[in-house]
């Protein structure tokens, strides 16, 4: 099934540089700097903003989903919340483009079920399997989506990252054993809300993007293996955002 009709050349009824610019928006939204790093997870924003004194740019950025402040990190770096799932997701990155913004890191975790990853593991995927529906709304077919290659493997150089495929759904109580058994077959070793759409919507408006993720829980691999936990710490979590942030700068210095 898909949602993007080839012979549909009708303009949006609502676009992001509509809503920026309209009452529900900002008729004044300033320009934001080209490199932008999205959380998705929460204490991100808070542990920079406070650490490093960053600059409130504005306390309401103007998505169609839940404003949210933008902090500035220096010159050309900026860093928000970029929502949860998929159709928020794609919301900020939508709104970000119109913004200016000109390379999307995103930062976020996910559920791994397979032995190749342990907790507190980090993954820049070169591959994120699409079984959300956002996507589908921009490409008519679509197995999985990209980052930008070379943001991707700076990324994975700098964190230490393994370079393996994750799937993202829309589906929180879905993933059932067989599926997740389906997915290891395909090399798949873990799973989110966001990554295949920011990937690939990214990819749609001409923005660089590439992932950084960590594993925050490990799934048990059949129903008689021990429940699921949670074991991501505090320690774990500021140890991913401080790598973020030196992946950012790179970038910028890198002027990539």
């Amino acid at each position: 099934m898909h949602w993007k009709y080839e012979n549909d050349t009708t303009k949006s009824v609502l676009t992001a540089r509509a809503h920026v610019k309209s009452s529900h928006g900002d008729a004044n939204a300033i320009r934001l700097p080209d490199i932008a790093i999205l959380f998705f997870m929460h204490s991100g924003v808070d542990y920079l903003a406070k650490k490093y004194n960053c600059t409130l740019i504005t306390k309401k950025l103007p998505r169609f989903l839940q404003r949210c402040p933008v902090y500035q990190l220096n010159d050309n770096i900026c860093f928000l919340d970029g929502g949860r799932g998929a159709p928020q997701a794609v919301d900020t990155v939508e709104t970000l483009a119109v913004l200016g913004v000109k390379t999307i890191l995103s930062v976020g975790m996910f559920g791994a079920f397979d032995n190749q990853v342990g907790v507190g593991d980090i993954v820049v995927p070169m591959k994120a399997f699409v079984e959300e529906g956002t996507s589908m709304h921009y490409y008519e077919s679509i197995a999985y989506a990209e980052p930008d290659e070379n943001l991707a493997r700076i990324a994975a150089s700098l964190t230490s990252g393994k370079l393996l495929p994750i799937v993202s759904t829309d589906a929180v109580y879905r993933q059932t054993f067989y599926k997740e058994q389906i997915w290891r077959e395909k090399n798949i070793i873990g799973v989110d809300m966001e990554t295949s759409a920011v990937l690939s919507v990214s990819k749609y408006l001409g923005i660089k993007a590439a992932a950084i993720l960590m594993a925050s829980d490990k799934h048990p691999e059949n129903e008689n293996a021990p429940k699921w936990k949670w074991h991501m710490t505090q320690e774990m979590r500021y140890e991913l955002f401080e790598k973020a942030k030196n992946f950012a700068e790179v970038i910028q210095k890198a002027r990539l």
